[in-house]
């Protein structure tokens, strides 16, 4: 009996684990431009981060587990790019420059005060161009899995026809996650803030829109320069097992800067291309001791 009770309370526990409370918001940046983003509840006493997820995501891909480790040391703001999970259905331009603008515009609007940028995969992009160009308004930059200048993404495969919601699933994580089996879907995909497939990922044109972004920046020898310019803390968090960027090239890329003592950066192993999920515990550890 007491151990059919103790499992009774551990099944409990999974299930409602997450102390995490997150309001969603949607706040306008220019006459074309709403954010929609997730806040938890602001303490003073913890530092800011904000959140720039990948290419083809948005807020809601970020798994649970992480952000509520991540919530024990700071304030978050989970952003989603212009016009995502909003109701304006404005075309707006996807430049990663033009997205660095909306994020400074969330900071200064909100008057958040010295906040930590991290951005995931493409995101890691628009983080470093928002540093860049508006150096004093944040004050460490976080990494992962990032699109850098002069690297390229690996050969994705194509997606099949899909006949089910389940079999996106399966092929986005196949992608993203390190040793994925099909028989983990219900775990995984419970995982997600918010598992609603039309507000998990932007539409077919968004995405294409920001593929040519990312694709840009990353070619542009400016940009390059840019990164190695930066004076504020790095670190970059990189999966060994990526197969999406191109560990290589990103190693590459960072070597270029001269000065290696601002920039840290840690390797995981057994981890895929969304670091976030494969090594939630070990990441939100290491970000929550900066």
């Amino acid at each position: 009996m007491k151990k059919t009770v103790g499992v009774f309370f551990l099944l409990i526990m999974i299930s409602f684990g997450y102390s995490i409370d997150l309001k969603s918001k949607v706040i306008n940046i220019n006459k074309n431009i709403d954010i929609h983003y997730y806040q938890t509840i602001s303490d003073k006493a913890k530092p800011n981060l904000i959140m720039l997820t990948g290419r083809g995501t948005t807020t809601n891909f970020w798994p649970k587990d992480f952000i509520d480790k991540l919530s024990e040391k700071y304030n978050l703001y989970i952003l989603d790019y212009r016009n995502i999970n909003t109701k304006n259905t404005s075309s707006v331009s996807y430049a990663i420059k033009d997205t660095a603008i909306d994020v400074d515009k969330f900071v200064k609007k909100l008057n958040i005060s010295n906040p930590y940028l991290l951005g995931w995969s493409m995101g890691g992009a628009i983080a470093i161009e928002t540093v860049s160009d508006y150096p004093k308004d944040f004050s460490h930059l976080i990494l992962l899995s990032p699109a850098l200048p002069k690297t390229s993404t690996q050969k994705i495969p194509k997606p099949p026809k899909f006949k089910t919601d389940d079999d996106i699933y399966n092929y986005v994580f196949n992608i993203n996650l390190y040793n994925y089996s099909k028989e983990n879907l219900d775990v995984e995909r419970n995982r997600f803030i918010n598992s609603d497939i039309k507000q998990l990922f932007p539409s077919n044109d968004v995405l294409a829109r920001q593929i040519t972004g990312v694709t840009k920046w990353r070619a542009d020898d400016d940009n390059l320069e840019k990164f190695k310019q930066i004076k504020i803390p790095i670190d970059i968090y990189i999966s060994l097992d990526d197969k999406i960027e191109r560990v290589n090239q990103i190693k590459a890329t960072i070597t270029e800067v001269k000065d290696q003592k601002r920039i840290k950066v840690k390797y995981f192993k057994n981890s895929g291309h969304a670091i976030a999920w494969d090594q939630a515990q070990k990441l939100a550890d290491n970000i929550n001791n900066l």
